[in-house]
């Protein structure tokens, strides 16, 4: 159960990557915006996620963006901890992610995996360096596909969600290309979290991974998020074999956002 509990996490970052929807950049795209959750397993509380988004002054339409995830440390047979960051640039209604850096951190070790992406050239850089601080991949990827990064995928669902499709998104995912599915409906449900006690308007979307994830996880996905310009994911869900893991809304920093009552 340990060795699932961990893998999971990978997963459910992939959770919160692909689950929002949005009517214009400017609405997804909050300078200062920190969004934080918890994962629980059951009834137990297995870690928590954060997620913030940066503008870059003096570059139009230019943010950093930043993911952390981290096992509960009350639990001692769990050691989750990696950091992510992704810079995205909004280019002709589009998300292009320019750079995208994954740390783990081990024993004191750190596990470092970074993504260039060369447009001029149609190719995609990729290294990835061991805990031993021994490079293990150092790759370049010829392609003239756009790309999403395992953290601009989740920027790239907010902004394109007010779509009513299902989209297969290429991704690097792993040092390798890969596809994942999302089926945007706009479906309008009402749904709960435990910071507020009335009802949420949300929209819900599922999709499916076509692929394996680090430790062999792989599969379908469903999630609720406002219904509102900011398209905050609210919960997502994952089935996985010990059963039904939960990701929820805890806390956020957004100008003037509340989520929204469904009416």
């Amino acid at each position: 159960m340990q060795n699932v509990i961990r893998h999971v996490f990978l997963i459910i970052v992939l959770l919160l990557l692909i689950s929002s929807r949005t009517f214009s950049q400017k609405e997804v795209f909050e300078d200062g915006e920190e969004l934080y959750y918890e994962v629980n397993y059951s009834f137990i509380n297995i870690g928590w996620t954060k997620f913030t988004t940066e503008k870059i002054s003096g570059r139009e339409n230019y943010y950093v963006t930043r993911a952390k995830l981290k096992s509960n440390s009350s639990l001692p047979l769990i050691d989750v901890d990696y950091d992510f960051i992704s810079e995205i640039e909004l280019k002709g209604g589009k998300i292009v992610p320019h750079k995208f850096t994954a740390y783990q951190y081990k024993d004191s070790k750190k596990l470092t995996v970074i993504c260039e992406f060369h447009y001029d050239s149609n190719y995609i850089y990729i290294k990835k360096v061991n805990f031993d601080n021994v490079t293990e991949v150092d790759k370049r990827i010829y392609t003239s596909t756009l790309f999403q990064d395992g953290l601009s995928i989740f920027y790239y669902a907010r902004y394109n969600s007010n779509k009513n499709e299902s989209q297969n998104v290429p991704v690097i995912m792993h040092v390798d290309t890969a596809l994942m599915k999302i089926n945007f409906s706009g479906n309008k449900r009402s749904v709960e979290i435990s910071e507020t006690d009335y009802e949420i308007s949300s929209v819900f979307l599922d999709g499916f991974s076509y692929f394996e994830a680090v430790f062999g996880l792989t599969g379908a996905f469903s999630g609720w998020f406002s219904n509102d310009a900011a398209r905050i994911p609210l919960k997502a869900k994952l089935e996985v074999e010990i059963g039904s893991i939960t990701l929820e809304l805890k806390s956020w920093k957004r100008r003037a956002w509340q989520p929204p009552k469904y009416n």
